[in-house]
């Protein structure tokens, strides 16, 4: 859609409403929830009214797109894991971003990777900049592009008498903020007479001015940009004359990188799977350094190869079948030795849960690695077979199916469960038993883990037990650290400040003695006596 075609009105209105809307919803005292649901679900509601006004169809594609991240956004009211609310509000935002990028237009499943790259960067630029065309439409009233806002009188200037108000008050407000201040500053007879006459608190005052303007501007800006469809050159359309490097030299570099993969192999073989028994009879090798030293940057190094793939291809210039074929023989080999390292990653995070327990770093780091060897397989299939353009589509939709995947599988109450399935494990007759339970990182679990937790509390050794009451209490009883406001509602923190209630007395009595008899008081550090694994 042409530029002509922006309703400069009507996006300045829906931008002023979201911007007062999240100036008031953002204030809550929690983390995000309700606020930031409403906040996605009122800018779909404006996408869509600014688009009946443009008479700008949306396709199916684009109402989808925005459906699921409309979806993503309800597991910041759904869940109370912080780090799984994280990764859903980025996906939302993902998912808003790409149909902005050709107004609404069908054209994710014709796409490529640098397309949708492209989506992204260009919608966080219009947001940053797009309000920019409308400054003068708003101060100065002229038009933007060939749509006149005008009403009656000289071309291109809004003569009509409410917008001159408002212009002319746009225009007083800084001056009368910078010159009231200095003169309050020069003069205390001033300054108290304004204090009795306003009793305003400046600060607060500005506090809300700044995070209304700053909201407005970045809604404006993007509702202008998905509106227009504006976009600068796509990526593969930046050069004129793409850049093309021969056989030899993508040759040479993936049979250097296959080379240290395979030395990695090789050398580590034994270590990548020869488990808990290479780990103990290892001078010096300690559980700790074999799985924590080594997973983060496994699981960094996968993730970077397919991406080198897919640049070593799409500059490579294949001039007949046999480079094609070569290219074809070291990605594949690559790709072979890219599936051992990630069993091998997966062989450390089972050695990690079999001796310390599970945490939200490794969960998500397996669930990763998980979706990476299925588009590892998706990769060979395409990519590899000369059939680049089928790889991008399927990748973005594998990308929304592994955040679904993670809010339903629901992290925090499977590693509770998991490590309290565990420390079920351990014998009571050993001395281990209260080893076998990282209690403080039980209590500090997201709030979808209390249900689980509430259940098994009673059942826990005697200092895991105080400590986990303990961290329920601190955090989700009457006098804990997590306040409630409509705002940041949210249902898991909800649910686990009720049940945490309907059981105070019993979690403090849990705090109040250790024993059986209650004969031994609960240490008060306790969370340090019983902290183990050291977990990342």
């Amino acid at each position: 859609m042409p530029p002509a075609a922006l309703p400069v009105r009507a996006v300045l209105a829906a931008g002023l409403a979201l911007g007062i809307a999240g100036d008031v919803l953002l204030r809550g005292p929690g983390g995000p929830g309700l606020n930031f649901f409403l906040l996605f679900v009122g800018l779909g509601v404006a996408v869509w009214a600014l688009s009946r006004r443009a008479r700008l169809a949306l396709s199916r594609e684009a109402i989808v797109t925005l459906g699921v991240g409309v979806a993503f956004a309800a597991t910041l009211v759904l869940r109370g894991s912080e780090a799984l609310r994280f990764v859903a509000f980025l996906t939302a935002a993902v998912a808003f971003a790409l149909p902005a990028f050709r107004a609404g237009a069908a054209w994710l499943r014709r796409s490529g990777i640098s397309h949708q790259v492209a989506a992204v960067m260009v919608t966080g630029m219009n947001a940053l900049l797009g309000s920019f065309r409308l400054i003068s439409a708003t101060l100065v009233g002229r038009s933007v592009g060939n749509a006149s806002t005008a009403g009656v009188g000289e071309p291109g200037v809004d003569r009509h008498p409410g917008w001159a108000v408002l212009r002319g008050l746009l225009l007083a407000i800084p001056f009368l903020f910078l010159f009231g201040a200095l003169f309050m500053s020069a003069d205390r007879m001033f300054s108290d007479l304004v204090t009795d006459v306003f009793r305003l608190d400046f600060e607060q005052i500005a506090s809300h001015i700044f995070v209304t303007a700053v909201l407005t501007w970045l809604a404006c800006g993007y509702l202008a940009g998905f509106v227009t469809g504006t976009r600068p050159v796509d990526l593969p359309d930046a050069f004129r004359v793409r850049p093309r490097v021969g056989i030899v030299e993508i040759g040479i570099a993936l049979l250097l990188v296959d080379l240290l993969f395979a030395a990695f192999v090789g050398v580590q073989f034994r270590y990548l799977f020869g488990g808990s028994g290479m780990v103990e009879v290892t001078p010096g090798l300690t559980y700790a350094e074999y799985v924590r030293e080594g997973f983060g940057q496994l699981a960094l190094a996968c993730a970077l190869v397919l991406p080198s793939l897919l640049a070593a291809d799409w500059l490579l210039d294949a001039r007949g079948r046999r480079d094609s074929l070569v290219f074809r023989v070291l990605g594949g080999l690559l790709l072979l030795l890219l599936v051992v390292i990630i069993a091998s990653a997966f062989q450390r995070v089972r050695a990690y849960q079999a001796v310390y327990g599970l945490t939200e770093p490794r969960f998500y780091g397996a669930l990763f690695l998980g979706w990476l060897t299925l588009l590892t397989a998706w990769f060979a299939a395409t990519v590899l077979r000369g059939r680049r353009e089928r790889f991008a589509f399927p990748a973005l939709v594998s990308g929304f199916a592994f955040v679904a995947l993670l809010v339903a599988v629901n992290p925090d109450v499977r590693i509770a469960r998991t490590n309290l399935e565990r420390a079920a494990d351990v014998s009571p007759a050993t001395d281990r038993v209260e080893e076998a339970v990282d209690a403080r990182y039980l209590a500090s679990l997201g709030a979808d883990a209390v249900p689980t937790l509430m259940n098994a509390v009673a059942g826990l050794p005697a200092q895991p037990r105080c400590v986990v009451a303990r961290g329920l209490l601190e955090r989700w009883g009457p006098d804990g650290t997590r306040e409630a406001d409509w705002r940041n509602w949210n249902w898991a923190e909800a649910r686990a400040r009720k049940t945490v209630g309907a059981e105070t007395e019993a979690l403090r009595a849990m705090v109040a003695n250790t024993g059986p008899a209650g004969a031994r008081a609960c240490p008060p550090d306790a969370d340090e006596a019983v902290r183990v694994g050291d977990a990342p």
